[in-house]
């Protein structure tokens, strides 16, 4: 599952090596499941290991605790790319509750942040969703997605607020846990700055 991450997230990839083994493997089992469903929308493919990513899931679900709605709200997400292709600002933000909120939850309950953290959580799933939309703008529209509009200065300010907000709430991640999500924010940062450049 590790392999599936490093080949199609190589920036979030490169930020968890930070984290002890035990939390990158959950992360691993995490992102596969996630980039699976996504395959499977897009492109009707079932990974080969689909029934094992599955129950893999399904134990991080019980493990974390993981409120039901959030994997309902993912499910929701994927599945309205098979018949949403141009989204509204308010279609992508309804988007980014299950695309980006819910794995800002997931992943914060895996590095063991309180429910007290959920909003910031939420923030920053949303802030790294809203700027991918933003990096990743042709490749959409090349195969008929369109999350956002054209005006990228609109989603670039929306992603810093975002992220402003998130960053507000670091007192309740653990310190020696917040060096690879201050580098993921590093990057995506960089990521905004060269798109307004351009």
């Amino acid at each position: 599952m590790e392999e599936i991450m490093k080949r199609y997230s190589t920036t979030f990839f490169k930020c968890v090596q930070d984290w002890p083994d035990d939390i990158k493997a959950d992360i691993y089992k995490l992102y596969a499941y996630l980039r699976a469903m996504d395959e499977i929308v897009e492109h009707n493919v079932f990974h080969p290991e689909w029934k094992n990513i599955c129950k893999e899931f399904e134990k991080l679900e019980e493990k974390y605790s993981f409120d039901k709605q959030w994997c309902k709200d993912f499910d929701k997400s994927m599945i309205s790319d098979l018949h949403t292709k141009k989204h509204t600002m308010t279609s992508m933000i309804e988007y980014c509750k299950g695309s980006g909120e819910a794995v800002g939850l997931m992943i914060s309950r895996i590095i063991g942040c309180p429910p007290e953290a959920d909003d910031f959580a939420r923030a920053l799933g949303r802030a790294y969703q809203i700027i991918n939309f933003v990096r990743d703008y042709e490749d959409d529209t090349s195969r008929g997605f369109h999350y956002i509009s054209e005006d990228h200065d609109v989603y670039i300010r929306m992603f810093l607020n975002e992220l402003s907000y998130a960053t507000s709430g670091f007192n309740y991640i653990r310190p020696d846990l917040r060096g690879p999500i201050l580098k993921a924010n590093t990057i995506y940062k960089e990521i905004a700055n060269d798109i307004q450049r351009l």
